[in-house]
Order: C-alpha cells, then structure tokens, then sequence
C-alpha cells in the first residue's frame, strides 16, 4: 500500500509537512544521526535531531562530478565495474540544506526557501553513475546534467515538477528514453 504522502490529490505543501513531521519524529527517536525515510530518500532527503540544542537539520544531496580517474578516488570510489578504466563518475554529496529548527513547520520553511528555483535531477536506483569520458564530449553526457544539480526522487513529492528546472537525464530532447548502456554506446 501507498504511503499517504504519495497521494496526488492531496496539495503538495501538505504532503512535504507530512513527510517532515514523519521524518522528524523518526528523527527525535535516534538522536544525532541522519535518518532516512527509506532506501529511495538516502541520498535525497535525511534529518538529524540535534539532542543538545532540540533542534533538526535536513540534508539533501547535490551530484558531485569527478572528471579524471585522480578525482573519481579522491571521492572514495575504488572499485570500478568491470575491471575497466573509468574516467568518470557522479556522486552524491549530502549537505545541510536548511538552518536548525525547532519544528518540522520550521524545517520546511527553510528546505523550501533552499531548494526553491534550484535545478534538480531525478534519481533512479537502477541507474549507473560511472560513465566513460574523452575529449571530446558535448552538454548532453548524462554527467554534464547531473553536475550541480540537487537530487531528486520521484518516489517523493520534495520538488515542484517545473519543467525548466529539471534535469532529465534518462530522456532526450523530445521526451523518448535513451536506450539502455546509452552512454557506453555514445563513446563505444
């Protein structure tokens, strides 16, 4: 069964207030550490209850794009699929995106004031983040449109749905899906 949030008929600010009360509880429960509400908001959206102060912080994530092989293992990454060179890969950096709050009222206020008129991408768990890179690569490579962008997951309405702010990078420029391996099709 759906959660309630999930719920389109439902307006989109109350479902973000739900999923912030939601999580804030979770939150207040395990005290200085991030919690998730589930697998498919890790890297989306986390809340830390901070015991000293009373007070919450969310965290989101934002891709990180790492260019040359040097910087692929600088962010952690060592083991490489396939046992091929990668020259490329896209993470996630999760960061605070709000001040402390003492409400989950509060809490929205200040991840909508910082997500609003931010580019985003939506996320998908299925999706590879290594790509192969080389000289010559123009704007629509998939990491070129992740970079920078916050990260967003359709199994959550965090995000308004305006077209000129998100990254799709599962599509093409008429809507079509790119075809699976796209990207090692592209630079094969």
């Amino acid at each position: 069964m759906r959660p309630i949030y999930e719920e389109s008929r439902i307006p989109l600010q109350i479902r973000r207030l739900m999923i912030f009360d939601e999580i804030c509880q979770l939150a207040q429960k395990k005290p200085d550490e991030i919690v998730h509400l589930s697998r498919y908001t890790q890297l989306a959206l986390g809340v830390m209850y901070l015991r000293d102060f009373n007070k919450y912080i969310a965290f989101g994530g934002v891709f990180e794009y790492a260019h040359t092989r040097e910087e692929v293992i600088e962010q952690g990454i060592n083991v490489f699929p396939n046992d091929e060179l990668v020259r490329c890969a896209i993470t996630v950096n999760l960061k605070p995106f709000t001040k402390p709050a003492r409400t989950p009222i509060q809490l929205l206020w200040h991840w909508n004031s910082y997500v609003k008129n931010r580019q985003h991408a939506y996320i998908d768990y299925c999706e590879e983040s290594f790509f192969r890179i080389n000289d010559e690569i123009d704007w629509e490579y998939p990491p070129h449109k992740f970079h920078d962008r916050l990260v967003a997951t359709a199994r959550l309405p965090l995000w308004d749905d305006r077209d000129e702010l998100i990254a799709d990078v599962y599509r093409d420029k008429k809507g079509q899906p790119r075809p699976k391996r796209y990207n090692e099709k592209r630079l094969g």
